[in-house]
């Protein structure tokens, strides 16, 4: 007897667009669907979950859609010499399809939209995210022990800077 996977089909289309008041709930959702594969590498601590969670009912955020259900997300800060992305999150039925470059392209274009030069990020090195990010041309600017975070796993994380030059 065959075993019966629910494998999503590849979307016809990634559409981008702003969030809104109504996401609130479908967007925790995504971020802790897609976060949940690192809890095992790294966990924020209490404060950090608490900041976390305020931080992410400000600023601009990003939602990227598949045939109309919401599947992945991204916030941005903006600061006067560059954009930070924070907490890219795609749903795992959904990774490796080109939403995080989409939405990530879409972070760049408001980048220079505003006459900023670049867009960083951070991202734990042992989530092995530091190559990805440099397939889309970002370059890692630091590397420090994450004091956010804990591990069951490693002695210490790192918390890695990286950025992309989009003038």
């Amino acid at each position: 007897m065959a075993t019966v996977v629910n494998i999503p089909r590849k979307p016809s289309r990634f559409t981008i667009r702003d969030a809104n008041d109504r996401d609130a709930v479908a967007v925790a959702d995504i971020v802790d669907t897609a976060f949940q594969p690192l809890r095992s590498i790294y966990q924020p601590t209490r404060r950090t979950i608490e900041r976390q969670a305020v931080h992410r009912k400000k600023g601009p955020r990003l939602i990227g859609e598949a045939d109309g259900r919401m599947v992945g997300t991204v916030q941005y800060d903006v600061h006067p010499d560059r954009l930070h992305a924070i907490g890219l999150a795609i749903h795992p039925d959904y990774q490796r399809m080109g939403l995080a470059r989409l939405l990530l392209q879409s972070i760049e274009d408001r980048a220079r939209m505003a006459s900023r030069p670049l867009v960083v990020l951070n991202t734990i090195q042992e989530t092995g995210n530091v190559p990805i990010f440099e397939k889309l041309g970002f370059q890692v600017v630091s590397r420090v022990v994450a004091t956010w975070c804990v591990s069951s796993l490693h002695s210490a994380v790192h918390d890695v800077t990286m950025q992309r030059d989009v003038s």
